[in-house]
């Protein structure tokens, strides 16, 4: 089985090198690398066709967002398993390749599955994924259960069916995405994984987490450097979601408690002395002034990158 790894990029070099690296490092596996740059400004393309002249590399001439970037290394994969790896993200088991392919041999309802992501000092980020709705919202946002101390410390020992897993590390059959299509376009970044992997469930296809695979992920690298924008693209695309899922009442609620949300880590962020309230504030003040053109927002009438 040819397993094709995409990676989207975006000003992310040396982190991008250590992704790809860590793909070579692998036990012997057919596989390619597809790397798409979104108008990076640094010098990721030229270190990439030196260091790795095997990487078909796909420059874009602005930034496409996360789905469509990836859409456009699916078009040019040959692989039957796709796998979509952040490029802030590095394969920490020596055989990830070589387990995803036993994986989906044996399991032929499975369409996805995901890794154990893991932070830089080795605690658990996520492994698996609940679906939002407007009371995990409510929990997360309001109640902080978001935060490291409601995290689980360790991984669960066995493969779990969930929800979804995050487009950081996600592995996908080819024959699933013929049959449900591509990533949502309409989500420049944020929530597209999720609607992906509900797309699977609903085709009757079955999403795990395969706890044994270990992958490194930075979290935000290239995210961090437009942090206000990314706080509003993340309350706009879930609240799309919730839209698509279940109705605009729902998408109404869904984005007052992400803004609620926003306006309560605002005092927790200075206290933290972490710099990002500047951008909590501005990304509270841009969402109230998205309102009058939410419902266009939600639906895709209105691109969202033009607004902010």
């Amino acid at each position: 089985m040819l397993t094709s790894f995409i990676i989207v990029t975006w000003n992310t070099r040396d982190l991008t090198l250590r992704c790809i690296q860590s793909i070579y490092e692998q036990e012997a596996n057919a596989f390619e690398i597809l790397v798409v740059d979104n108008n990076s400004m640094d010098d990721t393309c030229e270190q990439i066709e030196q260091n790795y002249p095997d990487v078909h590399l796909i420059r874009n001439g602005e930034n496409l967002g996360f789905a469509k970037a990836n859409n456009q290394g699916i078009h040019a994969a040959k692989g039957d398993l796709i796998i979509l790896m952040n490029s802030d993200t590095e394969l920490l088991t020596r055989d990830s390749i070589g387990q995803l392919i036993s994986f989906f041999n044996t399991n032929e309802n499975a369409g996805i599955a995901g890794a154990c992501l893991v932070f830089p000092d080795g605690k658990i980020q996520a492994c698996g994924r609940r679906f939002v709705s407007v009371l995990t919202l409510i929990k997360d946002q309001l109640l902080f259960q978001d935060s490291p101390l409601f995290r689980k410390s360790n991984a669960p020992e066995a493969i779990q069916a969930v929800d979804y897993v995050d487009g950081a590390f996600l592995a996908i059959r080819k024959q699933v995405i013929e049959q449900i299509g591509l990533l949502n376009e309409h989500y420049f970044m944020y929530a597209e994984d999720m609607e992906w992997c509900a797309a699977a469930h609903d085709a009757g296809w079955g999403v795990y987490v395969i706890p044994e695979l270990k992958v490194l992920h930075v979290h935000a690298a290239s995210s961090k450097k437009s942090f206000r924008k990314i706080l509003i693209l993340n309350a706009v695309n879930q609240s799309r979601y919730l839209y698509k899922r279940y109705n605009m009442f729902n998408a109404i609620c869904g984005y007052i408690v992400l803004i609620l949300g926003m306006i309560l880590r605002i005092p927790v962020n200075f206290a933290r002395r972490n710099g990002l309230t500047p951008a909590y504030a501005k990304a509270v003040v841009t969402c109230f002034r998205l309102i009058p053109v939410f419902t266009k927002l939600v639906t895709g009438e209105l691109d969202e990158t033009r607004c902010i």
